[in-house]
C-alpha cells in the first residue's frame, strides 16, 4: 500500500505543478451562450477561441469552455489539497490499526485503503499505475 501511497502523492505533485503554472484561477468565460474567451483572474485572456470574421472558434461547443473554467487552477489546487488531506488521514488511520489491532480500526483501516486506490483511480494511465491497485 505504501508504493500506492507514493504514486498517488507522486500523481499529486505533478498536479499541482501543472496547476501552479497556469494563470491564476479563478476562470471565467465571456459568454454562456457561446463562450470564444476564457479570462484568468485579472481577467486576461487564458484561451482565446475567435469566431470573428468567419473563423471558427476553439471551442467545439460552449460546454468545452465551461469545462474548462470549472476545471481551472484554483479547483485542481483544491481537489490536490483534499487527496492529501484524505491521504494524510488514511496514514494516522493505518498506524492507530497497527497499533491497537482492535477489529473496528481494522475494518476502518480497509476502507480507508480503498478510499486510497479509487483516488488512484484517476490515474490508471499513468505507465506506473498497476492492476492489483484497482478497487
Amino acid at each position: 500500500m505504501d508504493d500506492l501511497v507514493q504514486f498517488l502523492r507522486d500523481r499529486l505533485d505533478e498536479d499541482e505543478k501543472m496547476a501552479g503554472a497556469a494563470a491564476e484561477g479563478p476562470w471565467s468565460v465571456d459568454h454562456g451562450d457561446y463562450g470564444v474567451l476564457v479570462y484568468g483572474a485579472d481577467q486576461s485572456a487564458v484561451v482565446c477561441g475567435g469566431c470573428w470574421g468567419g473563423e471558427a472558434s476553439v471551442f467545439e461547443s460552449t460546454a468545452d469552455a465551461l469545462h474548462i473554467v470549472r476545471h481551472d487552477p484554483a479547483r485542481v489546487l483544491a481537489v490536490v489539497e483534499a487527496k492529501r488531506a484524505a491521504i494524510s488521514h488514511y496514514k494516522k488511520l493505518r498506524r492507530f490499526a497497527e497499533k491497537e489491532r482492535c477489529e473496528e480500526y481494522v475494518l476502518a483501516e480497509g476502507a480507508g485503503a480503498v478510499v486510497i486506490k479509487m483516488l488512484a483511480l484517476p490515474y490508471a494511465d499513468h505507465p506506473d499505475y498497476r492492476d492489483n491497485w484497482r478497487p
